[in-house]
Parts: structure tokens; sequence; C-alpha cells
């Protein structure tokens, strides 16, 4: 499964996906997984959630991230859930160029039955058609 919060900075898209991951880790007998590109979250997380700095790793492309997400999925069996704040900032992307990213990333959640539940910005009256079934 696959949820996108989008909407305008400033519209508690990330509290949503804080609080969400926490109340899940507290629950949750496999791997939740916070993804961001700064370290500002790492103190309102659980200790539970690994969280990673995408920033650390020189991701800069729509490509490149699926690819790490398809290796930290290779490397964590018991992966459950994996929440991504601001796509567009990690991807350096806007969201129209992405419809291969999400049917890519569908074809991994269900693969390996991970949830995924993603934050990004943008304006809500114009969301790119492909979006539209995961909000």
């Amino acid at each position: 499964m696959i949820k996108v919060m989008y909407g305008r900075k400033g519209s508690g898209k990330t509290k949503f996906l804080v609080d969400t991951a926490n109340d899940l880790s507290r629950e949750s007998t496999g791997l939740v997984v916070f993804l961001d590109d700064s370290d500002d979250l790492i103190r309102k997380l659980h200790y539970r959630i690994r969280f990673i700095n995408v920033a650390e790793y020189s991701i800069s492309t729509t490509d490149a991230f699926f690819g790490f997400i398809c290796g930290i999925v290779s490397v964590n069996y018991d992966l459950q859930h994996v929440f991504v704040d601001g796509l567009t900032y990690i991807t350096h992307d806007q969201m129209d160029n992405m419809e291969s990213f999400f049917a890519s990333l569908e074809e991994l959640s269900d693969k390996y039955h991970i949830d995924f539940t993603i934050s990004a910005n943008g304006d809500e009256t114009a969301i790119p058609e492909f979006l539209k079934k995961y909000i």
C-alpha cells in the first residue's frame, strides 16, 4: 500500500508522518524506517524507528532514490513500513515526473508487503492524475 500526503508547505504533513510512525512503531513487530533529507526529526521519532538521513548518501534523482529504497528492502527481511518525508526535496524532481517511480514503488510494495507513507509538497488543486489513487 502506498499513501501520499500531498499539500502545501506548513499544512501538517510532517507532523502526521511523525505521529503515525511513532504510533506504528509501538505496536509493530516489523521494522519501521523513516527517510528524510535532514536530521531535524531524529529526536521526535520513537527509538525503535530506523531513521535515515538520505542527504548523507548523495541521492539526487528519482531513480537513485528508488535504488536506495530497494537496497533497504534487500537487507531487511522484516521491513513493514517506510515513511518518506519530503519526496520532492529528496529526489530534486517535480511530482509530475514521478509516475514511473510510483509504478515501480507499487510493484515493490505488493511483492514484499511493505507499506509506504510519503509526504510531498504541492498544490492540492493541481494533483497529478496518477497520484490521486494514493491520496
